[in-house]
């Protein structure tokens, strides 16, 4: 293509005082309503153009998705917690079936997004938003790495979800689920779960050297650091403990079952066997934050040791049973009230 057709000089649209030029047929504005310094910024634009650097004014990028996934990848999974590195690995390959690998980075915007939401029909809208809030964390990094002047997903909105209120057992229920429970070790395991309202990978983790005995409290690490953090034990927690030999105590707390999903079907077993099988494994962590609640615990406390970095996330509880408020009403007293004169 001769140069002519790749760049028009200065010109002016009809009815705008303003400069632009044409850079490989799209037009773009100078910013400028004087044709000396009109032609002034053409002439630098000329110079980077000639000499292959003109996606530092201009913003293209010629570098495609795919190459950018692959070099994305290189590096977060030298950085990055393995379940991050998963969760953004998965999202990126989202976009690369919807987008193709060869699409460029330039050519990404926010219709991509709603390409991916209208594609996820058969995903549930929590995931959708995981893709989402993935993504847009991903392509920060096409600026960072001066591949894009903008995050194309910068404005994009989430996909609203319908906040349910959690599923829980009540202490009924807890008792039906414990008696039914014959086998010593997943009695102990799911004792654990509604003892401490732990997400599932944080017990099944868990070892003995996180856990101080004379203290009565235990150390919850995760992937990223700073949320890591030293929560009580109470009594039947400790009870599960203490249950353990002192010659036992090494390595991690519970033995048995080592991969999640594991934990998670053995405690739906034991649900279905108490006549429970419309609950599941989480719904034990909601059951400790409910019980809580109802015994007179306060959101803050409970966003503390439940864990939740955001307090949103825990008022879901608030509204989960209104018993705790019939009682927690007659905590103010008031004198009897005067009666009337006449």
């Amino acid at each position: 293509m001769s140069f002519h057709m790749s760049l028009r000089p200065p010109f002016k649209r009809p009815g705008s005082d303003s400069w632009y030029y044409e850079i490989d047929r799209r037009r773009r504005s100078l910013g400028t309503t004087d044709k000396i310094e009109a032609l002034r910024l053409f002439n630098a634009i000329k110079r980077e153009y000639l000499a292959g650097r003109i996606s530092q004014i201009t913003g293209d990028c010629n570098k495609s998705l795919g190459d950018f996934a692959d070099e994305y990848l290189g590096w977060a999974i030298q950085v990055q917690p393995t379940q991050t590195y998963k969760a953004n690995k998965k999202s990126l390959g989202k976009l690369i079936e919807n987008e193709g690998r060869n699409i460029r980075l330039d050519r990404l915007s926010v219709k991509a997004i709603d390409r991916l939401k209208a594609a996820g029909a058969a995903y549930k809208p929590n995931t959708v938003n995981l893709f989402i809030r993935h993504l847009k964390s991903i392509f920060n990094k096409t600026v960072d790495w001066n591949y894009l002047q903008a995050n194309p997903f910068r404005g994009t909105r989430q996909v609203p979800v319908e906040r349910k209120p959690p599923t829980f057992l009540t202490l009924d229920d807890v008792r039906r689920l414990l008696s039914a429970t014959r086998d010593t070790d997943t009695r102990a395991m799911i004792t654990a779960y509604l003892c401490t309202g732990r997400r599932r990978s944080e017990l099944v983790s868990l070892q003995w050297a996180d856990v101080d005995m004379n203290a009565r409290r235990y150390y919850v690490r995760q992937e990223k650091v700073h949320l890591s953090a030293w929560y009580p034990a109470n009594d039947g927690f400790m009870a599960v403990l203490d249950a353990v030999p002192s010659a036992e105590r090494t390595g991690h707390v519970f033995k048995r079952w080592r991969h999640p999903d594991t934990i998670t079907h053995v405690v739906k077993q034991a649900l279905r066997a108490a006549g429970l099988e419309a609950f599941h494994l989480h719904d034990l962590r909601h059951s400790f934050a409910v019980l809580f609640i109802e015994a007179g615990g306060g959101l803050r406390v409970l966003q503390e040791l439940l864990g939740h970095s955001q307090y949103q996330t825990t008022e879901i509880y608030a509204h989960v049973s209104g018993d705790h408020l019939q009682q927690a009403v007659n905590l103010v007293k008031m004198p009897p009230a005067l009666k009337s004169v006449k």
